[in-house]
């Protein structure tokens, strides 16, 4: 296993994000899993459906229930939202817990979603390590004509920095790749 800081979110920063509240989007794209970060290799159509952005206070919310309390408090907080799903493959859709979405100074776009991801008995029951990485966290970036690519960590533990950034970390070596990515 090879943790991997990957990511550096100021929370405070989200909070001056310009995120229409109730603003609905669908982004369809297909997600790799390049060779060494999972069983199995290959691609699955994947569908995201936000059906609202994580409002601000909320946002705040989460920021200080993760300093104050940790990463358990934050999954459990996180279990009573929904903000959308994504849905890989035919599969059902997974609940997203929280959505924000960041308009760039070049007129591009950056999604970010966090999800209270679903945690396997065998998990559990051979006490295997990714029980301590509880969440996903999916990373899109769309240029202004709606298309681009992101990352998904399907497996992640997150922590706050010294400077109020929230620190995500991969437990695979590198994260599942989202290709041809479009807002529909």
């Amino acid at each position: 296993m090879r943790s991997k800081s990957v990511m550096a979110l100021a929370f405070s920063a989200a909070l001056a994000l310009s995120t229409a509240a109730f603003a609905e989007t669908v982004l369809t794209g297909t997600l790799v899993a390049p060779a060494g970060t999972a069983r199995h290799t290959g691609s699955a159509p994947v569908a995201i459906h936000i059906d609202h952005y994580t409002e601000d206070a909320q946002v705040e919310r989460l920021k200080n229930i993760l300093q104050q309390k940790g990463p358990d408090a934050l999954r459990e907080a996180l279990w009573d939202q929904e903000a959308g799903y994504i849905r890989v493959g035919g599969g059902l859709g997974y609940p997203i817990a929280a959505a924000r979405s960041h308009q760039q100074p070049d007129g591009s776009t950056v999604v970010r979603l966090m999800i209270d991801r679903p945690i396997a008995q065998h998990e559990v029951i051979n006490n295997l390590r990714t029980v301590d990485y509880p969440f996903a966290f999916v990373e899109i970036k769309l240029d202004r004509n709606g298309k681009g690519q992101g990352e998904l960590y399907q497996a992640a533990k997150v922590s706050m920095t010294g400077n109020d950034r929230l620190n995500v970390e991969n437990y695979s070596p590198q994260p599942l790749k989202l290709l041809a990515v479009h807002a529909r």
